[in-house]
C-alpha cells in the first residue's frame, strides 16, 4: 500500500507523521461510580447509563469528564462539564494528560463498545479493557481545533433539537384546542357532533395467504405486501414497502388502496398511517376504508392521533397485560367532529402546516448530523488537517437581534455549485452569486436571501458572507483573494477534498430537485461571467414584471435590463436578445416566484 507523503503506518492504520498512538490508560484515569442514596438532595446531577437520576449536594468529580457505561448500556459515552456524581454502572474519567478532553470524547464516540463486551448476559465492560484501547492523537492544538469544529456542529444540532421540541409542544397545544372544538376558526359556527366511528367507516382486519413465505416474490406485476416493519413510528404516510410482492392470481383476504388508513392492532397500539400505495395488508393491521363521506382524510388522521382517542384506547385495554385492539373496539370510538368537511379541512391544513415546519427543521438537523458524521471520519483520522485558527460558526438559530436566518441549504447548494463550476470560464465570487440567484429562483428554493439591485445583477452580500464563513469554518472550499492590475479584487473559490461532505448532504435532496439544479449548472458551466450576468439579470427583470403584473415583451425586458445599472450598457442589444432567445429555448423562464428585486 502506498503511504502518502507526511503520513505513516501504525496499528490504527495510516495517520499523519506528527500524530501519536497511545492507549487510553496513558491519557486519563478511570473512576468508579458509587451509591448516592444517603446523600441529601441538592443541585449536582447524579448520572446513570440512562441519564440524570436525581440531584444531590455532593460530587465525585469537578471538571470536564467523559462517562462510559460499565454495565448494561456500554455503547454511548457522555461528555459533561462541572460537578458530577455517577452510579456504579457508569465510569467517569479524570486526570487527563496532554490531551483535549472534548477531542477524546469524540474519539470515544467512534469506538464499537459492544464489541468489547465481556459478559454473556448483561453487557459489561472492565476499566482495564478500556485502558488498553489505542487512540490516534494529533498535537494538542490540533485536538482543540478539531474538538471546537465538531462542538460547533453539535451546538447547531442541539439548537435545532430545542426548536423542534418547542414546535412539537406548540402543535400539541393546537391539537388540543382545534380537535376538541375549544377553539373555533372564525368563519365556522355550526355545532360539532359526536359520531360512532364504526357508523362512519368500514373497519376490517388484515389478512394474508398461507404460508405467506411461499408467495413472497420480487416478480413484476405482483402487488405490494405491507407489513408492520415497513413503517417508522413518526411516519404519516406509507409510500413504499420492502419490495415484498404477492403475485397475481394468489388469493388475498384484504386489499388496500391509496387513501385507506391502517392501524397497528398491537405493537404501536392504534397509531394511524395513510396509504399512498395499493397492496395487501398483513394481519397485524386494521384497515379503515370508505370514510370519505364523513371525514376529510387529514382531519381523520389528526383525530386518530389525538389525546381523546388515545384515552379511549387506554380505557379499552384496562386490566389487560397486553395492549391490543380489534375492529370492534375501534368501531366503538366516539369522535367529536365538525359537521362540515370544509371546517375539517381548514383545521387539518393548520396542523399539516405545523407538521411541515417540524419536518423541515428535522431535515436541517439531519443534514448537519450527516455533515458531522463525515467530518468526524476525516478529522479524527488525519485525512483532513486543521492547521489554521478556526472561525466561529454563524448560529443556525440566531439571537433575537438578528433579523435574518440563512438556512443550511444555502451552504450545501453553494458548495455543490463550487464543485461543479470552479473550472468554468469567468469563475469567481460574482459567478457563484449569479448561479445561486438563478438556481434559487428557478428551482424555488428558500435560501434566506434578500437580493437587491446592484451593478452586476441581483446581489446579497449578507448571504455571500455567510457562505464564506461556512466554507472557511468547515474547510470545504478555499477562497483565494487576488488583486489585479486594474486595482480590482478577485475572489476565487476552489473545492477541497472535504467538499464531499457537502455532496453527501446534497444527495439527500429529492431526485427531481437535484436533476433540475444540475441541468442549470450544466448550462452555466458553458457560459463566461458576462453570459451568467446577462442571464441572471434578465431573469430578475422578467420575474419582477410577472410579480407586478406588467406587460412582458422583448423590448420591455431589454429596457428594464439597461435601466438596471449603467454597467449594462457594456452589453450589445443583439447579445442580450440572444440570451432571451436562449432562455425561452431552454425553458429558463420565470413564473413570478420569490421576492421583487429592487434598489436598497
Amino acid at each position: 500500500m502506498d503511504i502518502p507523503q507526511g503520513y505513516k503506518q501504525t496499528e490504527l492504520g495510516i495517520i499523519p507523521e506528527d500524530w501519536k498512538v497511545k492507549p487510553i490508560g496513558e491519557c486519563l484515569s478511570i473512576g468508579n461510580g458509587c451509591d448516592y442514596k444517603n446523600k441529601p438532595f441538592g443541585n449536582i446531577p447524579v448520572y446513570g447509563t440512562g441519564g440524570v437520576i436525581t440531584y444531590i449536594n455532593d460530587y465525585l468529580y469537578d471538571g470536564p469528564t467523559i462517562c462510559i457505561g460499565r454495565k448494561g448500556t456500554i455503547n454511548k459515552p457522555l461528555y459533561y462539564e462541572g460537578k458530577i456524581w455517577t452510579v456504579d454502572t457508569l465510569y467517569y474519567t479524570y486526570n487527563f494528560i496532554d490531551v483535549n478532553v472534548k477531542y477524546i470524547y469524540y474519539l470515544l464516540l467512534t469506538i464499537d463498545w459492544m464489541s468489547l463486551n465481556e459478559a454473556t448476559g448483561v453487557p459489561s465492560l472492565t476499566s482495564d479493557r478500556i485502558r488498553h484501547i489505542l487512540l490516534a492523537l494529533p498535537p494538542v492544538a490540533e485536538q482543540q481545533a478539531i474538538a471546537e469544529t465538531l462542538s460547533d456542529i453539535d451546538g447547531l444540532i442541539a439548537a435545532l433539537d430545542k426548536k423542534i421540541a418547542k414546535k412539537r409542544l406548540i402543535k400539541q397545544g393546537a391539537m388540543q384546542q382545534l380537535l376538541t372544538g375549544k377553539k373555533r376558526l372564525s368563519k365556522y359556527t355550526d355545532k360539532w357532533e359526536y359520531v360512532r366511528f364504526g357508523d362512519c367507516a368500514e373497519i376490517y382486519r388484515g389478512g394474508s395467504p398461507r404460508p405467506i413465505e411461499k408467495f413472497i416474490t420480487k416478480q413484476a406485476g405482483g402487488i405490494n405486501w405491507i407489513k408492520i416493519g415497513d413503517v417508522k413510528s413518526n411516519d404519516k404516510y406509507i409510500n413504499r414497502t420492502e419490495e415484498r410482492i404477492i403475485p397475481e392470481g394468489v388469493s388475498r383476504s384484504r386489499q388496500v388502496y391509496v387513501g385507506d388508513f391502517i392501524l397497528s392492532n398491537s405493537m404501536s397500539f392504534g397509531r394511524p398511517y395513510i396509504l399512498n400505495i395499493e397492496g395487501c395488508i398483513h394481519d397485524g393491521w386494521l384497515v379503515i376504508q370508505n370514510y370519505h363521506g364523513h371525514f376529510d382524510k387529514d382531519f381523520l388522521y389528526y383525530i386518530l392521533c389525538s389525546e381523546d382517542v388515545m384515552a379511549q384506547y387506554i380505557g379499552m385495554a384496562a386490566g389487560s397485560s397486553v395492549k391490543n385492539l380489534n375492529k370492534d373496539k375501534v368501531a366503538s370510538l366516539l369522535l367529536f367532529i365538525p359537521k362540515t368537511i370544509d371546517e375539517q379541512q381548514a383545521i387539518a391544513t393548520i396542523l399539516s402546516d405545523m407538521d411541515k415546519e417540524i419536518a423541515d427543521l428535522e431535515a436541517k438537523r439531519d443534514k448537519y448530523s450527516l455533515l458531522k458524521s463525515g467530518m468526524m471520519q476525516k478529522l479524527l483520522t488525519g485525512q483532513i488537517r486543521l492547521t489554521k485558527p478556526l472561525i466561529k460558526v454563524v448560529p443556525l438559530v440566531p439571537e433575537a437581534s438578528v433579523a435574518r436566518e440563512i438556512p443550511l441549504d444555502a451552504h450545501i447548494l453553494a458548495g455543490h455549485i463550487v464543485n461543479r463550476l470552479w473550472q468554468s470560464k469567468g469563475w469567481g465570487r460574482t459567478k457563484l452569486q449569479k448561479s445561486l440567484h438563478l438556481i434559487g429562483y428557478c428551482v424555488q428554493l428558500n435560501l434566506g436571501n434578500e437580493y437587491i439591485r446592484n451593478t452586476a445583477g441581483p446581489d446579497d452580500q449578507l448571504l455571500m458572507n455567510y457562505i464564506d464563513k461556512k466554507f472557511k469554518q468547515y474547510r470545504h472550499v478555499n477562497i483565494k483573494k487576488e488583486r489585479r492590475s486594474d486595482g480590482t479584487v478577485y475572489y476565487s473559490y476552489i473545492p477541497t477534498s472535504l467538499i464531499q461532505e457537502l455532496e453527501m448532504a446534497y444527495e439527500q435532496y429529492p431526485q427531481n430537485i437535484r436533476e433540475h439544479i444540475d441541468v442549470l449548472l450544466d448550462k452555466l458551466s458553458t457560459m463566461n461571467l458576462a453570459g451568467a450576468e446577462i442571464l441572471s439579470t434578465l431573469y430578475a427583470v422578467w420575474n419582477n414584471r410577472i410579480i407586478k403584473g406588467e406587460q412582458i415583451t422583448d423590448d420591455s425586458l431589454l429596457a428594464d435590463f439597461y435601466a438596471w445599472s449603467k454597467h449594462k450598457a457594456d452589453f450589445e442589444g443583439r447579445r442580450v436578445r440572444k440570451v432571451l432567445y436562449y432562455m425561452r429555448k431552454e425553458n429558463i423562464v420565470p413564473i413570478g416566484w420569490g421576492k421583487y428585486i429592487d434598489k436598497r
